[in-house]
């Protein structure tokens, strides 16, 4: 990965990121999904991409980078006291927002569901504006729902992934949400769904998968 200066993450540059992270989770649909997304999203996306006119404290950037490091270094359980500080103290600060992000992908890391989906939520109601993490943090909230078997909840977030047909994750936003109307019985929706996501010519993986799950819940 090309070293990076703060505010000059190139968008070709997140693409090809992005493309592994669809790789990834495609590849592991367990528990750990978003551990791709924890590991390349978050360490290399969150602080380039709010808006740069947030508020911003030396404090609560120092906590940040602190966290980072942390992160970087796979020193979860260490990262995780920061991140709540900096959330707790700085979150009118665009760091602070940023916490509750990290603090949702590290949650779900370790399979606490239902403190991920706290995170990502409470992320979500105080940054509106994000158009690369606002998707990314409502696709952590849907898997989190997920983690915690409330599929009617994941579909509410996936939903609006979808919404955004430039997002990043459209087209995981798709998949899951025609996989998780399956999950629920809505199996000619979840077929509609995906049979619609194939036309569109998603990543190999993404495809396959999808025609995959039409076998299945057309059984």
């Amino acid at each position: 990965m090309k070293q990076m200066k703060r505010g000059h993450y190139k968008e070709d540059e997140f693409q090809t990121t992005m493309e592994k992270v669809i790789a990834y989770i495609v590849r592991h649909r367990d528990i750990s999904v978003l551990v791709g997304v924890g590991v390349i999203v978050g360490i290399i996306l969150l602080g380039y991409f709010l808006p740069r006119g947030e508020q911003q404290r030396p404090e609560a950037e120092m906590l940040h980078m602190q966290a980072v490091g942390l992160i970087t270094m796979g020193r979860f359980q260490e990262a995780e006291p920061v991140l709540q500080e900096l959330s707790t103290r700085y979150q009118d600060t665009r760091s602070g927002k940023i916490g509750f992000y990290y603090l949702g992908v590290l949650y779900y890391y370790s399979g606490r569901f239902d403190e991920a989906l706290q995170s990502f939520d409470k992320f979500l109601s105080l940054q509106k504006d994000s158009p690369l993490l606002v998707p990314a943090a409502l696709f952590g909230a849907g898997c989190s729902a997920e983690g915690l078997k409330d599929y009617k909840r994941a579909l509410t977030y996936y939903e609006k992934v979808v919404k955004d047909k430039n997002s990043s994750f459209y087209y995981m936003g798709m998949f899951f949400l025609g996989r998780v109307n399956g999950l629920l019985g809505n199996t000619d929706k979840a077929q509609e769904i995906l049979g619609e996501l194939i036309e569109q010519n998603p990543p190999r993986d993404i495809a396959d998968d999808a025609k995959f799950y039409i076998g299945y819940f057309n059984k």
